[in-house]
């Protein structure tokens, strides 16, 4: 023991209660140094080889051939020299021996563990390389998907800009004035110059009259179908095709009014309820009817006309022409001049809802 023994000790007092006693016994005693086992395993040794070359030396070739002529000369020397030999040198060589073996052993090892941890070390570091490659392409794969998607992002972009300039200040076209056919004359003498935008469910209404029962309504509709050909030719024209609004599916007029809205553009129509219920909504309304009217020629009281008779009048010596916007002329005393072309005077100027006459004499 390296430490004091402890050595515990009962005993009872007076009362009958144990007590314990502590009793510190002293170290014990090394018995042999490391020095004198080496020693004696040498001698040990030095005494086995003695013997090992006493045998040897006594044998009948010494016996016969004495060293020197001295008998038993050469048995001691060779068993004093196996003596020397293995208490002296043989442990020399054992030591070096050992010495040399625990350094390869060593070495060996030492070797082993630094190609497993180069290994190691290699395969962290390919692990490493592969994790930084990996992360690396992620990233560049991340950007090239980012930009992909930016650039897609732009176009789209680019495209709502394109499609919202091709709408911007654009006339949007109704059913009743593709069937009516008259702004495609507006179209080919000019008056028409900006982009014309036919929504899609103004086409599918186009396609539902022309398969109409009714032959009248069926030839309307295919008409209106033609006419938007013939407009694709002579101007601009956006076939719209958007998604209604929950609650607006089959419902022209109205997906009419928010298409104008959101686009603010301009209505075109004939439909007079549909032109109240925009104007309500305040969305711009081109009339045709109202641009015919604007557009007639304005005459005044006084001022000589040149007019063509045509037909007798209702009253008596009335003679009635027209104008070439339509105008309805009434001559006085014309009724013989049907067929010639005359100079009348204007006297009076009625505006009607039927609309505009002109009363003229001769």
């Amino acid at each position: 023991m390296n430490e004091n023994t402890e050595v515990r000790n009962h005993t009872k007092n007076g009362n009958g209660a144990t007590q314990k006693q502590r009793l510190l016994l002293p170290p014990p005693k090394q018995r042999y140094k490391s020095s004198d086992i080496k020693l004696h395993i040498r001698l040990l040794v030095g005494f086995v080889l003695f013997i090992i070359g006493f045998n040897f030396s006594n044998t009948v070739f010494f016996r016969e051939n004495p060293l020197f002529g001295v008998n038993f000369l050469a048995e001691i020397l060779i068993s004093f020299t196996c003596l020397l030999f293995g208490a002296f040198i043989l442990p020399v060589l054992f030591l070096e021996l050992r010495a040399w073996f625990e350094t390869t052993i060593a070495k060996i090892i030492a070797d082993i563990v630094n190609n497993f941890w180069a290994q190691q070390n290699k395969r962290l570091h390919e692990a490493q390389k592969a994790k930084q490659e990996q992360k690396t392409q992620a990233l560049e794969l991340k950007k090239k998907e980012d930009e992909k998607r930016k650039e897609e992002e732009r176009k789209r972009e680019e495209e709502e800009k394109k499609r919202m300039d091709e709408i911007a200040n654009s006339i949007l076209l109704d059913t009743s004035v593709l069937i009516d056919g008259r702004v495609l004359d507006m179209v080919r003498s000019g008056f028409l110059d900006r982009s014309l935008i036919i929504p899609k469910a103004v086409l599918d209404e186009l396609h539902l009259i022309s398969d109409n029962s009714d032959v009248l309504r069926r030839q309307r509709g295919r008409r209106g179908l033609d006419l938007v050909g013939q407009l694709k030719r002579q101007a601009k024209v956006v076939i719209l095709d958007e998604k209604p609004k929950e609650g607006e599916e089959g419902k022209t007029d109205k997906q009419l009014v928010t298409l104008a809205r959101k686009y603010k553009s301009k209505l075109m129509t004939l439909d007079f309820n549909l032109n109240k219920v925009a104007k309500v909504s305040g969305v711009k309304v081109l009339n045709i009817n109202e641009l015919v009217d604007a557009v007639k020629t304005v005459v005044l009281p006084g001022e000589i006309i040149k007019v063509k008779i045509v037909q007798e009048g209702k009253e008596k010596q009335q003679g009635v022409g027209y104008l070439p916007d339509g105008t309805m002329i009434v001559v006085e005393d014309a009724k013989d001049k049907v067929g010639m072309e005359v100079d009348a005077k204007v006297f009076k100027v009625i505006q009607s809802p039927a609309g505009k006459m002109i009363f003229c004499k001769l």
